[in-house]
C-alpha cells in the first residue's frame, strides 16, 4: 500500500530539529521538502507545481511565516489539500520592548487570525506556545507536540563519577535581537558576580553584535564564535555544571533539554516555556538580574548526582524523539480521515 503524500515547507535551511522531523516524516509519508531560500515567487511556483503535480494529501509548514503562510493556506484549501503548521517561536510572538516577534507588526497580527482559522491543524511545540497563539488567534484544532531530544546521543559522560567543571554554558546565535531575547547580556554580566566560574557562550554572530558583549565581558567569559559540531556540544554539556538560559522569551528551549539530558543543571527564567521544559527541576531567576543568575550558577556547582539523574529522567519521560514521532504522525494521520 502506498504511503500518503506530504509536502513539508521549511522557512530556511533546515535546523537540526527540522532534520529530525524530516527523518520522522519520511518513515510514514511519501515526503517532499521545499525550502524557502530563493524568494517568494519561486516558493509559490514550487508549491503550486507540487500541489498540482504530486497532489499531496497534507501540506505542513514549519512556522506561520507571515509573508506566505496565508497565501499558501488559501491555495491548499482551494486544491483540497489539508494544511498544518508547526509553531511556537518568533512567528507568534510580539514583544516590541525587546524588538522580538513577528506580531510586533499590525499587518502580521491581522494575517495570523485568518491563517490559523483556515488551517486544518496547528501543532504548537509547548503548552506555553499554544497559550500564546490563542492570545492572537483561534485555531480550528491545535495539538501540542513537544520537540524530540535524541537521548541516546545526549547522555551524561560515560564516567558517571567524573566531577563537573566550574563552567556555566549557554548556546545561542548572537544577534542584536538575541542579546536581549536570549538573555545573553545578563549571562555575560553575571560572570562578574562569580569570578571563579568560567562562563562560555557558544554561537556565531552573523550581524557582528557580539562585539558589544565582548566589550563588557570579564576575563572569565569565553566566546566560541563558530559552528560547534554535535559531539563537541555534547562534551560541553557533559562538562558544564549548569546550562544558563535566562531568556525573556522561549518557545521551547531545545538546548536546555539537551543539556539536561547530559546532566547539566538548567539556570532559567520562569517565563513562557522554560518552567515547562525544566519541570520544576531548575534554578529559577528573575529576568535581567545578573547577580541572581550568578548565585544560581554557584548553587548548581553543588548539585548531587541524584539531582542530575532526575534532570535526565525528566527529558526521557517527556521529550524523546520516539514520543514526538508517535504524536506528530498520529496528529497528521488524523487529518486523512477528515472530510476535505
Amino acid at each position: 500500500m502506498s504511503l500518503p503524500r506530504l509536502l513539508l515547507i521549511l522557512p530556511y535551511e533546515p535546523a537540526p530539529f527540522m532534520h529530525t522531523d524530516a527523518a520522522i516524516l519520511s518513515r510514514h509519508f511519501d515526503l517532499e521538502v521545499i525550502v524557502h531560500n530563493r524568494g517568494k515567487k519561486r516558493l509559490a511556483a514550487s508549491v503550486l507545481n507540487e500541489l498540482l503535480g504530486r497532489r499531496p494529501h497534507i501540506m505542513l509548514m514549519w512556522f506561520i511565516v507571515p509573508s506566505y503562510a496565508l497565501a499558501l493556506t488559501l491555495l491548499g484549501r482551494l486544491l483540497r489539500v489539508k494544511v498544518a503548521f508547526i509553531t511556537g517561536g518568533y512567528d507568534i510572538a510580539g514583544m516590541p520592548e525587546i524588538g522580538f516577534g513577528a506580531l510586533r507588526y499590525p499587518l502580521f497580527r491581522r494575517l495570523l487570525g485568518p491563517t490559523v482559522r483556515l488551517a486544518d491543524l496547528v501543532l504548537p511545540f509547548s503548552r506555553s506556545a499554544d497559550e500564546q497563539l490563542r492570545r492572537y488567534a483561534r485555531p480550528a484544532r491545535s495539538v501540542v507536540v513537544y520537540p524530540g531530544i535524541d537521548t541516546d546521543f545526549f547522555t551524561p559522560a560515560p564516567d558517571r563519577h567524573a566531577e563537573r567543571e566550574r563552567v556555566a554554558l549557554t548556546v545561542s546565535p548572537v544577534t542584536h535581537s538575541s542579546i536581549l531575547q536570549k538573555g545573553l547580556k545578563t549571562f555575560v554580566e553575571a560572570a562578574r558576580h562569580a569570578p571563579d566560574v568560567q562562563f562560555v557562550l557558544v554561537g556565531r554572530s552573523p550581524d557582528g553584535s557580539i562585539s558589544a558583549l565582548r566589550g563588557t565581558a570579564g576575563a572569565n567569559v569565553r566566546f566560541e564564535e563558530r559552528f560547534v559540531p554535535a559531539e563537541e556540544l555534547r562534551d560541553l554539556y557533559r562538562r558544564a555544571a549548569c546550562y544558563v538560559q535566562v531568556s525573556l522569551h522561549e518557545g521551547f528551549g531545545i538546548a536546555v533539554a539537551e543539556a539536561m539530558a547530559c546532566g547539566a543543571v538548567p539556570v532559567v527564567t520562569g517565563v513562557f516555556s522554560l518552567p515547562e521544559v525544566t519541570g520544576g527541576l531548575g534554578e529559577y531567576v528573575p529576568a535581567n538580574d545578573p547577580a541572581a543568575t550568578a548565585r544560581a550558577v554557584l548553587r548548581s556547582l553543588d548539585a548531587s548526582g541524584e539531582r542530575r539523574a532526575q534532570l535526565r529522567q525528566h527529558v526521557m519521560t517527556n521529550f524523546t524523539v520516539e514520543r514526538r514521532e508517535r504524536e506528530l504522525v498520529g496528529a497528521l494521520y488524523s487529518l486523512l480521515s477528515r472530510p476535505a
